[in-house]
């Protein structure tokens, strides 16, 4: 049972989510996509964990990754939770909190569990390989 009367499936949402907006940087999909009560349960230091902290990540991340690709590697769903295994993949060019840009090429995994309400993303988690970044980005050596 998807929970959506449109027949869409709440794991094709979030995977246009991660299409559209994390890969393409299509962000006037946001509203359309993340419910406006939307709370971040994980959020890094100088994120924002409510729909505007969402849209100021992912413009963060377009400038400071170039060339940038977001690849699902897995994608599950189960009721109102989906959980996504992705790999990030780009070129350091720009700030990213506080880490300045290396040149650097980077690749890194990121594993979200997202809960939907009304079709929308209302809830997120994640695991991501801040380490990996880091190293790549040549904040730590």
């Amino acid at each position: 049972m998807t929970g959506n009367v449109d027949g869409e499936s709440n794991a094709d949402r979030m995977r246009l989510f991660v299409e559209q907006v994390q890969h393409e940087g299509r962000f006037e999909l946001i509203d359309r996509l993340v419910h406006a009560d939307y709370r971040n349960h994980t959020t890094e230091p100088g994120q924002g964990a409510d729909r505007e902290g969402l849209l100021a990540t992912m413009v963060a991340l377009h400038a400071a990754f170039s060339d940038l690709s977001v690849r699902v590697l897995h994608c599950v769903g189960d009721g109102d939770l989906v959980a996504t295994h992705k790999i990030f993949s780009a070129r350091h060019t720009g700030p990213w909190f506080g880490v300045p840009p290396s040149g650097n090429e980077v690749r890194f995994r990121v594993m979200d569990l997202v809960r939907y309400r009304d079709g929308q993303m209302a809830e997120h988690w994640a695991v991501a390989d801040a380490l990996s970044l880091l190293r790549q980005t040549g904040a730590l050596s």
